[in-house]
């Protein structure tokens, strides 16, 4: 019983040496995360999230070009496809700066609040790409 539990012990301490080093998905720096394929995305460019319904789940890769006036959370996002209007949360950024020539990739869901507005999207992740 004594070795079993050794060598649970040993397995345990050595596991996050197997870590995949340099990971720069959700979580990075954060003790981890899963690094793979997404399932149940609708869009993946601009083009196809304009297309969707409301609460759609996207992903975007591409750049933030600018901010608008008067807000602290509304963004132009641009990609080979088109431009959409995104709403970032400063939390959302988690400190680390993005210009124009930052490539990063968004995950959110689409808003399409009536109408009459543009459809946006509600990005819950950002990811800095390299």
């Amino acid at each position: 019983m004594k070795i079993l539990l050794s060598s649970l012990l040993v397995l345990a301490l050595a596991v996050p040496a197997f870590a995949e080093p340099g990971f720069q998905g959700p979580g990075a720096g954060q003790g981890g995360g899963f690094q793979g394929p997404t399932a149940g995305i609708q869009a993946d460019t601009v083009a196809k999230a304009l297309k969707c319904w409301d609460d759609a789940p996207v992903i975007l890769t591409g750049n933030i070009v600018q901010r608008f006036a008067g807000s602290d959370d509304k963004y132009l996002f641009r990609d080979a496809s088109g431009e959409i209007i995104v709403e970032i949360d400063f939390a959302v950024f988690a400190g680390r700066t993005v210009t124009p020539e930052t490539r990063v990739r968004l995950s959110g869901k689409l808003d399409k609040d009536g109408m009459m507005e543009p459809a946006k999207v509600d990005v819950k992740v950002l990811e800095i790409l390299k």
